[in-house]
């Protein structure tokens, strides 16, 4: 017979093994939530970089498609007052500094990548279609270890005044001069370091900036690239382009091969929040 007062209960090693279990259990659900976090955020960064890349290239289209179908290197001619040798620098480049300039970091103005000196990265620079000019600052600039390197700044003259634009990742204006990449290269010179003073003599319209430069923005250029126009023989141009498309946290390091983000440990690795894409596109000149 059970004696009278006599209470069962869980013994130690069996409170134990439960509260272990509840632990385990409790872990796991942690841990999978929060993979499902980092996958959703992964998705919402690459699906950003996607629209946004898309929605340039179509910007871009549609300014070459309007720009004249008209051989670059014609602009060399006479350019340079006589200097026969910067005459020629251009002609055998086929002026595809007027298409597309950049500055990069040399070792008088290193900048910093995964917490290291770096050159031979791009900083800022130009693309000019003949209709509109992009001036666009490295995504590299947007990190706090190179918030002092010099940016590119954009001053055009719209309607008689001047203006000056700082502070953007990449703007828009009208320029069917390509002044833009001319006065970026210096005056009278053809080959020599580009300026970050890139100036429009003269915008039809006032300038769009396609990427500000705020907090809310998480978006940059790495790069952008566009060889002289190849022609057909009947007066048509044909360009083709690469723009290199990332945001600004990850420890992005495009001159690395493969073009990666830091993986998650190291320095400055916000690997959920880190995506990159390249975007190459050809269009036919057929403006005016």
């Amino acid at each position: 017979m059970r004696e009278a007062g006599t209470k069962k209960g869980f013994t130690l090693v069996e409170l134990s093994l439960s509260i272990a279990f509840i632990a385990i259990l409790s872990i796991t659900v942690v841990l999978i939530i929060n993979d499902a976090i980092s996958t959703y955020q992964r998705g919402l960064t690459l699906n950003q970089i996607n629209t946004v890349g898309m929605d340039l290239v179509d910007d871009m289209r549609s300014a070459l498609q309007n720009s004249p179908a008209e051989k670059v290197v014609e602009i060399c001619e006479g350019l340079y007052g006589g200097n026969s040798a910067q005459e020629n620098a251009c002609k055998n480049d086929g002026g595809r500094k007027f298409v597309s300039v950049q500055k990069f970091a040399n070792n008088s103005n290193k900048i910093k990548v995964k917490g290291k000196d770096t050159v031979d990265v791009p900083i800022y620079g130009a693309f000019c279609t003949g209709a509109y000019s992009y001036v666009w600052n490295s995504g590299y600039l947007y990190t706090k270890d190179n918030s002092g390197v010099a940016r590119a700044r954009l001053s055009y003259e719209y309607e008689g005044t001047n203006y000056t634009i700082e502070n953007f990742r990449l703007v828009k204006v009208s320029d069917e001069n390509r002044s833009v990449c001319k006065n970026a290269l210096g005056s009278g010179k053809y080959s020599v370091s580009v300026s970050s003073d890139f100036s429009a003599e003269e915008a039809k319209e006032e300038p769009v900036v396609l990427l500000n430069d705020d907090d809310n923005n998480t978006l940059a250029l790495y790069g952008l690239y566009a060889p002289a126009p190849a022609e057909n023989g009947t007066k048509t141009m044909f360009y083709s382009v690469s723009f290199v498309l990332g945001t600004v946290r990850g420890g992005i390091n495009v001159m690395s091969s493969g073009n990666f983000c830091a993986t998650p440990g190291e320095y400055d690795s916000d690997f959920d929040y880190c995506a990159i894409n390249k975007f190459n596109f050809a269009v036919q000149a057929n403006g005016g």
